[in-house]
């Protein structure tokens, strides 16, 4: 074996055999005499080995990415869809009836554009009114293809929320940003299209 003198670091052979039973040996440095002590290499071979605790495995996370500030448009859609999912649980735990509140009776009337001097009744709790596509069709050039969404609650009101359209709806005259109440006989605008919404009560006002 190569002895090593912690005090100079000169190095001399040295033969292992002759530690025999001893756990240690002190030897004298020959260059510097220092004196240290030397460990039998075949004692500290017999040690078992030291078992090292696992270090625990890193934490499952995902890096979460930076995103952009909804505007105000994905935030009403996102409000419409998750009133439209609460409603689905409601109905299917039993506490809410499914479609529209009982005792009323919704439509809307087309006062321009197109569909003007028409009326169409509302059956759904969400209607999307689109230039072709949805509930309500306006068939106008300058509605968008999902321009609004009407939301019928189960209290009997009705909420309007445009949808990012190109031309905006207008309500009173104003262009709406966010989710509107709608109240009956109102009128609102989406393009060249005006409505008028009409809420009828059929307990006070019963159908003949």
């Amino acid at each position: 074996m190569i002895v090593v003198c912690p005090a100079c670091q000169a190095r001399f052979q040295y033969d292992d055999s002759r530690f025999g039973q001893a756990r240690a040996k002190r030897f004298k440095c020959p260059k510097c005499a220092h004196l240290f002590e030397v460990a039998n290499p075949a004692t500290t071979m017999s040690l078992p080995p030291v078992q090292e605790e696992p270090l625990p495995p890193p934490p499952l996370t995902m890096p979460i990415p930076e995103q952009e500030p909804p505007n105000e448009a994905t935030l009403a859609s996102a409000f419409t869809t998750a009133r439209r999912d609460r409603d689905s649980i409601l109905v299917a735990a039993g506490i809410q009836q499914a479609g529209l509140p009982a005792g009323f009776k919704f439509s809307l009337a087309f006062l321009t554009g197109p569909q003007a001097s028409t009326v169409q009744v509302l059956d759904r709790p969400v209607i999307v009114l689109g230039r072709e596509e949805g509930d309500v069709i306006t068939q106008d050039p300058e509605t968008s293809r999902r321009h609004a969404v009407l939301e019928i609650r189960g209290d009997g009101t009705v909420w309007i929320t445009d949808q990012d359209s190109t031309n905006g709806t207008q309500v009173n005259g104003e262009r709406i940003t966010g989710t509107v109440q709608l109240l009956s006989q109102q009128e609102f605008t989406c393009g060249n299209s005006t409505f008028m919404l009409l809420i009828r009560n059929t307990n006070e006002y019963p159908l003949h």
